[in-house]
């Protein structure tokens, strides 16, 4: 007898070209999974459009991702992989979440925040003229303010009564709840640029989190292969499920995340992680040459100055990198001549980028067939489309006779 496998789902955004962390974070384990797991996976063209975009590239980099995806061997016989606007029931699943979704839950997804912030950024390069030099303005004053604050707090401490036998008591005090104070108003300043950001982003945004819980409790999927930085919408997805099943009936599973060997990717400038946005990434089909050409200015070991100071392999964000792409015995080879300062940052850099270029070609070439057979893609896609659609419209069935609403809910009359 054939045992039942476990459902898995994940998606990817069409936001840019994929990167090395994309693969090795994420994409590299769909295409495990696809072996022991049912897998869906999707691109999430509906994440993408909660913020700015433009709408004559999104169709060409829905495509791009899906067909990256492919390049990268993930094979659509073996999974369900689609494209999120072209299954509806995502978006009426996440309205009706939304009927069960504490406000306050959503207020502390601290990703919100960061988008949050971004968006005002956004909106501040982008505003021209007087309403630019409002917001700019605004935001000053604010600083101002508080700096009139601080300097009136000071003011009262050099002010003590200074006949006080406990004044060097009474000024330490008043020093230390001033120096208090200073952290604090750093931290309400941060708030408020998080709420002028509100101002700006959109509620697509701020819902961003139910949006997610749907994808995944659509396909009443138990497992997602997600980072570490997705854990909080992980935890509001199961919030969201446990919230319905009490109100509606157990339906949705308790989803958990797989936990893989790969942790974040840390990007070329060696400080955060790996992201198109910041412009610290390698992309899945670059040639050699442009590998070559973004990894000779990447962060190394901030302690080595000169060629032949001894190295320190492990707090080196080239040889992390190593360790992904490179062979256990050219590692251990790389982090000998580092240690020992026999081998260069810069011998070290173009050792990687030979090793991530046999990596990533037959990625290329895959995405080269591909580009010259778009149907193939397309043909994929809807294949998965398909498949998930056939799990999309049952579990929706379920949802509404549970909740009394549909056409299902009038029959009896």
């Amino acid at each position: 007898m054939t045992t039942k496998k476990e459902r898995v789902f994940s998606g990817i955004q069409p936001s840019g070209d994929i990167h090395i962390g994309n693969y090795m974070g994420a994409i590299k384990k769909w295409v495990e999974l696809t072996d022991t797991h049912e897998c869906i996976y999707c691109i999430v063209d509906d994440h993408a459009i909660t913020v700015d975009y433009d709408p004559a590239l999104l169709p060409q980099r829905t495509f791009d991702g899906a067909l990256a995806v492919m390049a990268c061997g993930l094979d659509p016989e073996k999974c369900a992989l689609f494209v999120q606007s072209h299954v509806p029931e995502h978006t009426e699943l996440t309205w009706l979440f939304n009927t069960v979704t504490p406000l306050g839950s959503l207020f502390r997804m601290t990703q919100f925040k960061d988008k949050a912030r971004n968006a005002l950024q956004r909106a501040l390069n982008t505003r021209q003229g007087g309403a630019r030099k409002t917001a700019l303005f605004q935001l000053k004053n604010i600083g101002l303010k508080m700096r009139d604050l601080m300097g009136d707090l000071h003011a009262d401490v050099d002010e003590l009564n200074p006949t006080s036998p406990y004044k060097g008591e009474q000024e330490l005090v008043l020093t230390e709840l001033v120096a208090r104070l200073n952290d604090r108003m750093g931290a309400v300043m941060q708030h408020l640029q998080v709420g002028l950001g509100v101002a700006e982003a959109s509620v697509g945004l701020f819902d961003y989190p139910v949006l997610q819980a749907a994808d995944i409790l659509l396909y009443k999927a138990p497992w997602v292969p997600v980072g570490e930085d997705q854990e909080q919408h992980l935890e509001l997805c199961r919030e969201v499920a446990e919230r319905f099943n009490r109100k509606f009936g157990d339906i949705f599973p308790a989803t958990q995340r797989i936990r893989g060997e790969t942790a974040k990717i840390i990007g070329l400038d060696g400080k955060q992680k790996m992201s198109k946005s910041l412009n610290n990434t390698i992309g899945i089909l670059d040639s050699y040459e442009e590998i070559e050409r973004r990894l000779k200015p990447a962060y190394t070991d901030p302690r080595r100055l000169r060629r032949d100071d001894p190295g320190h392999p492990e707090d080196c964000n080239i040889f992390a990198l190593h360790k992904l792409f490179s062979s256990p015995e050219a590692c251990a080879e790389i982090a000998e001549g580092c240690s020992q300062g026999t081998l260069g940052c810069l011998e070290c850099k173009q050792r990687l980028a030979v090793s991530i270029d046999t990596h990533l070609a037959p990625i290329r070439d895959r995405a080269e067939t591909l580009r010259a057979n778009p149907s193939r893609v397309i043909a994929g896609i809807e294949h998965g489309r398909e498949q998930a659609s056939r799990i999309a419209v049952e579990t929706m069935r379920e949802v509404r006779d549970a909740m009394g609403i549909g056409k299902n809910a009038l029959a009896k009359f």
